[in-house]
């Protein structure tokens, strides 16, 4: 056979009743030089027999069977990989095309010397009807004219014509080789992420007037399915995201009207992501939580962390879960979905900065109450779980009006950083009869006693604290420890040595790591002068300082030993985890801390650590039992008990067993699963009061 013109790249699943259809239209070409390429996606029907008869009687049908379902984006790279023709074209296996369909195509990419031929298709329905999509006369004005890619982009979006689908276009081979970028992606909606790219990259386009793309419309076909509507929205996501990192990376220095057609497009993507997602919200009828957070540093740090993982607690088929964060600083709501969770991102009203006043004005929550409200089918039965007690407003309105059940988990208090967890000196200001700290400490009473049907105290200490001080009910406050995934995947086999050359250190040197925000309250200060002190005990000591915040003060404090010190910025968890790898001690000195993620964190790396005696990183060190404990002196300036501390640690490294015990003792107190478990006991107990 002469060298093949066109290869024809047929996805396959599940089409025994349509499959024959498709494939004698194929083979029924008038262009001969063709191949076809059917990928069948482990179908459980007669698909892969029917497609390898075919390829019995003739030689230009290859059958490729996958061992297992992939889905289409992945059947189709595998058509990519296989293709041997001059240009390819993608035929749906239940779709079928006229008979001079490939030689008409091949002969107009020949004449205009196009990367790109576009068709356009009919759909056909059931009942016989016809309708004609992706009429480009509007966009291309005359019969010969070829465009670059990117204008036929612009052109497209402005006269509404454009049609992301693959099917009925024709592409050259090379050109699809080159650019790694033109592949597919996610299980749904993979022609959307593949055809911005493939006409960002092309330099020459032209379109096929003449109708000969038959796509059949049928109820079973994978996106009429009503079961798939969330996972179709977060592909709809899957591919804004991409859209708007490659917008960013690529066109925002070459064409400004480029720039923001890309930008509009996956807009409009993600628009459509949560209008599929908030259809499929208002017809269900599964439990629906709401878990609100704002944005600040604690929302983009440790309750961060915390929602990441409380998130994972929630079964899909069960729950629909969606998370709120308030005070955004986007001039419109922003919408995304990951493994089926919804996130929304609500700006302040008429862009308002955001300021502690402002948040309790009763017109922002109750824009939020119905705005979210309006989203869910009425009489459902609804969550809500508040990070901060100052969004007691919004919690009445969906406690009265939608009879939710609400949740709250104590992160932290005002006053505990206000005063550094004095408990002695909060017991004295709420003696006097007004004061700032009173009006807040009861303004969290408040919200507490009289709208969360449940609080979640983080550790031990603000569960006493919450009874003791706050004067809560023992039934309606829970311990729950915060926890994290075990992500350190046996790291005992890398190369130490080569991590330290990796970052310039020695084998000789001796490595502190701190992790954190660089702020009073974390004890850097102290910190440093303590190095300071070291340095000169012990000269091959070195300190790294991994976090982000006020380097300059930090700066004037480490001086005359700034070249001993190592600062970081922020770190990648990867990357943080190499240095924990490296490091003979890792050291949390916060003058206050109600958790402490960076500790178990350590602990589960193995890393020595030494921890402040304060609250909550005394109960993670069991009271030093896993971790060496110190306590700062009344007099700030004497940093000697974190010096011995750290020297200590230095000289006599804990045993590998003992670096075992304490990451076992983590494991069991603070897993991902047992988490889980008391998360779900709370909701449980909730919905049927039961004895705590």
């Amino acid at each position: 056979m002469d060298k093949t013109k066109v290869s024809i790249l047929v996805p396959a699943y599940n089409v025994e009743a349509y499959l024959d259809e498709c494939l004698q239209s194929l083979l029924s070409q008038t262009l001969k030089e063709i191949e076809i390429v059917v990928v069948d996606d482990a179908s459980t029907d007669q698909t892969a027999t029917i497609a390898e008869r075919y390829s019995i009687t003739d030689p230009r049908i290859r059958v490729i069977r996958l061992p297992e379902h992939q889905g289409v984006s992945y059947a189709r790279n595998v058509c990519l990989a296989q293709v041997q023709g001059e240009y390819l074209s993608f035929v749906d296996s239940d779709d079928t095309i006229t008979s001079t369909a490939m030689e008409e195509l091949y002969h107009r990419a020949k004449a205009t010397d196009a990367d790109i031929v576009l068709g356009s298709m009919l759909y056909c329905y059931p009942d016989g009807r016809q309708i004609r999509v992706g009429n480009k006369s509007s966009v291309f004005r005359s019969d010969n004219e070829v465009l670059s890619g990117q204008e036929c982009f612009i052109r497209m979006q402005e006269t509404g014509c454009y049609v992301p689908m693959v099917c009925g276009n024709l592409y050259r081979t090379a050109f699809v080789k080159t650019h790694s970028q033109l592949h597919f992606e996610g299980k749904y909606h993979e022609d959307e992420y593949f055809t911005p790219f493939a006409l960002y990259a092309a330099t020459r386009v032209t379109d096929f007037k003449k109708d000969f793309y038959h796509y059949r419309q049928r109820p079973e076909s994978i996106m009429h399915r009503c079961n798939n509507v969330k996972q179709r929205a977060e592909s709809l996501c899957f591919v804004s995201k991409a859209l708007k990192n490659f917008t960013r990376e690529h066109c925002g220095d070459i064409d400004n009207i480029l720039c923001k057609t890309y930008e509009q497009y996956s807009e409009h993507l993600s628009f459509r992501a949560q209008n599929l997602y908030e259809q499929e919200l208002s017809q269900s009828d599964k439990k629906c939580l709401f878990i609100f957070t704002g944005v600040s540093i604690a929302g983009k740090f440790g309750i961060g962390t915390y929602i990441s993982q409380l998130v994972q607690c929630f079964d899909s088929a069960i729950w629909d879960v969606q998370v709120v964060t308030l005070y955004n600083t986007a001039p419109k709501i922003e919408f995304s979905i990951e493994k089926g969770i919804a996130w929304y991102y609500i700006p302040l009203c008429n862009n308002q900065n955001f300021n502690p006043e402002y948040i309790y004005k009763e017109e922002y929550n109750k824009s939020i109450f119905y705005y979210l409200a309006s989203r869910i089918k009425k009489g459902r039965k609804t969550f809500c779980h508040f990070n901060f007690f100052y969004h007691k407003q919004l919690a009445v309105l969906f406690k009265e009006q939608l009879q939710a059940y609400i949740v709250y988990t104590l992160h932290c208090t005002n006053w505990s950083f206000e005063l550094l967890g004095d408990k002695e000196r909060l017991k004295s200001l709420l003696a006097e009869p007004d004061n700032a700290t009173r009006r807040t400490f009861e303004k969290e009473k408040e919200f507490m006693q009289s709208c969360c049907d449940k609080v979640i105290a983080i550790a031990q200490h603000s569960y006493e604290m919450l009874i003791d001080l706050y004067g809560m009910y023992p039934s309606k406050v829970v311990k729950i420890p915060n926890a994290i995934s075990d992500d350190f995947n046996g790291k005992t086999n890398l190369n130490k040595k080569g991590i330290r050359e990796k970052y310039k250190y020695t084998e000789n040197e001796k490595l502190i790591i701190f992790a954190g925000r660089l702020e009073a309250v974390k004890g850097i200060m102290e910190l440093i002068d303590a190095f300071k002190d070291i340095v000169e005990l012990i000269p091959e000591v070195r300190l790294i300082i991994a976090g982000s915040g006020d380097f300059n003060h930090c700066l004037e404090k480490a001086r005359p030993y700034s070249k001993y010190i190592t600062f970081t910025g922020y770190l990648s968890k990867e990357q943080l985890y190499e240095l924990y790898h490296i490091a003979n001690v890792g050291v949390i000195p916060s003058i206050h801390e109600e958790f402490g993620y960076v500790a178990i964190e350590m602990m589960l790396n193995k890393l020595p650590v030494i921890v402040h005696k304060t609250t909550g990183l005394a109960e993670i060190t069991d009271n030093g039992k896993y971790g060496e404990t110190f306590k700062f002196c009344k007099n700030k300036e004497d940093v000697s008990s974190l010096t011995d501390a750290i020297i200590k640690v230095l000289k006599d490294r804990p045993t590998e067993n003992q670096l075992k015990e304490r990451r076992n003792w983590v494991l069991k107190n603070y897993s991902i699963p047992l988490f889980r478990r008391r998360i779900l006991s709370v909701y449980a107990c909730m919905e049927n009061p039961c004895r705590n």
